[in-house]
């Protein structure tokens, strides 16, 4: 049985919908053999050459114990790296291996083949619109 949406209220809607973009997600990093959680760490560890442990869970509000399990099964697979910190040996660097930068371009395929399925038939305007105010929710919550 299906139900109205428009009889929902705002936050279930919001919850509906991250359920279903999540779930697409999903199925479409399963293709490439990773997950959501890996895919992000993929795509942060791109952005910057090299991060701390820390500084990537918090990079991607993520706990440590979450964080810890994703990484040590991203480099038992070969996608990333650790070395110690040049400046402070305590400290392990998280680097993408060959293998993890060979991986970029389909984590970047997901994220377009996303937005132009999340985005269809709205205008540039509408998308900047719907930016913003994602921007302002979060300011709200933090």
């Amino acid at each position: 049985m299906q139900c109205d949406l428009n009889d929902i209220p705002d936050l279930g809607l919001l919850g509906i919908v991250m359920h279903r973009v999540m779930n697409r997600a999903k199925s479409k990093y399963q293709e490439f053999d990773l997950n959501r959680s890996q895919a992000s760490i993929l795509f942060a560890l791109h952005r910057r050459s090299s991060m701390s442990q820390k500084e990537l869970a918090s990079s991607l509000n993520m706990t440590p114990p979450s964080i810890t399990s994703a990484i040590q099964k991203m480099e038992r697979e070969g996608y990333i790296t650790r070395k110690p910190d040049e400046a402070d040996q305590r400290i392990m660097r998280l680097a993408l291996t060959e293998k993890g930068e060979s991986c970029i371009q389909n984590v970047k395929q997901v994220a377009e083949e996303m937005s132009s399925l999340i985005f269809r038939g709205m205008s540039p305007e509408e998308i900047m619109l719907f930016r913003r105010l994602l921007m302002q929710i979060n300011d709200n919550l933090q």
